[in-house]
């Protein structure tokens, strides 16, 4: 009944009866009759309705139409601003090749993380392909596609604003549209982290220890991936940046360095927070409190004597909800003897 329904939904002329239509195939029993429609519907003369097709595709898509979902993909490409404005439907037909993990779509995935696409966006030219790269980066990754990490690496460094580079080799970095682009950049350095291969902490090491103009979000992104990928000198890396004029970032590798475990992590961490204040502190500190040895506890404790009330109050906010019986007694003697009375009261509500 749904499919019939769905059939005759597809061909009234009402864009929102079509919209309609892939919603109720999309949670449809998989069969080849559900799949014929939703490739029907890729086809839509609606950019919208076709995008919402390649959505549900990208979940529930078997491999009997994969190979006529990547020609829909290599057809799209050829006119993308005429034939998939914004890049939605190639988007979403690259999360569905990394389901699916298709070889063969291999090319179009690395024909999508080469796209760059202007288009008038606010009546402003405007590379709409940038999301199209990051998901083709992940898809890449996902798949363990040969040649991933080359292919992620180059879109992790390309600072642009334009795929891998740009229209042409002359044309020189733009810290703008680097900035505007962010998109493809954290992907690429997901996709390292998603591919699992160590190699790829030698491009995360470069952008880390060389980030240029890189922006913050990014780097964050790479020092994730540098600890999911278990880098032995992850502290490296990571340790310059509790130092960085963003206190932000700063508390970001704070937390990174908690991740690793290491027996350094508590001494470095709370060397951060003698600078740090505001949120940034209080992530400092809800960091250290992430590490449950001994002497990470001891270290944690010692934040009770700080000269700076700031400080305290983190402290009293990550013991919070410990039931630790030195916890507790810390957060006594907070509550009872500390010379703010904001501290005090905070310590007493904590308990």
């Amino acid at each position: 009944m749904t499919l019939e329904k769905a059939t005759t939904l597809l061909k009234s002329r009402r864009v929102e009866d079509r919209v309609r239509a892939v919603h109720l195939l999309a949670r449809a029993e998989a069969s080849p009759e559900q799949q014929r429609l939703l490739l029907a519907a890729l086809e839509d003369r609606v950019n919208y309705v076709a995008a919402q097709a390649a959505e549900a595709l990208g979940k529930c898509a078997d491999a009997s139409i994969a190979q006529q979902m990547v020609e829909r993909f290599l057809w799209l490409s050829e006119d993308g601003p005429k034939r998939d404005p914004g890049c939605h439907i190639r988007a979403h037909l690259a999360f569905a090749f990394a389901r699916l993990e298709f070889p063969p779509a291999v090319p179009a995935l690395r024909l999508g993380l080469r796209t760059t696409q202007i288009e008038p966006v606010g009546g402003v030219p405007f590379d709409t392909g940038a999301h199209l790269r990051a998901n083709c980066a992940l898809a890449l990754a996902d798949m363990r596609a040969p040649g991933a990490l080359r292919d992620i690496t180059l879109l992790l460094f390309d600072m642009s604003g334009y795929a891998l580079g740009g229209r042409s080799f002359a044309a020189r970095p733009d810290p703008q549209a680097a900035s505007v682009k962010v998109e493809p950049r954290k992907a690429a350095a997901q996709a390292l982290a998603r591919l699992g291969d160590k190699n790829g902490l030698l491009p995360l090491a470069i952008k880390l220890t060389h980030p240029g103009e890189e922006v913050a979000d990014v780097l964050q992104e790479c020092m994730q991936a540098v600890v999911e990928l278990e880098d032995e000198r992850a502290l490296e890396l990571l340790e310059p940046y509790l130092q960085h004029p963003d206190p932000a970032l700063a508390a970001y590798a704070a937390l990174m360095i908690a991740q690793t475990r290491a027996p350094e992590a508590p001494a470095l961490i709370r060397e951060a927070i003698r600078h740090l204040s505001g949120d940034p502190l209080q992530a400092a500190v809800l960091a250290l409190s992430t590490l449950r040895t001994e002497e990470a506890r001891d270290v944690l404790h010692s934040l009770a004597e700080d000269g700076r009330d700031a400080v305290r109050l983190a402290l009293v906010e990550a013991l919070a909800d410990r039931q630790d019986a030195q916890d507790r007694e810390c957060l006594r003697r907070l509550a009872e003897k500390d010379r703010s009375a904001i501290v005090r009261n905070a310590a007493k509500r904590a308990l």
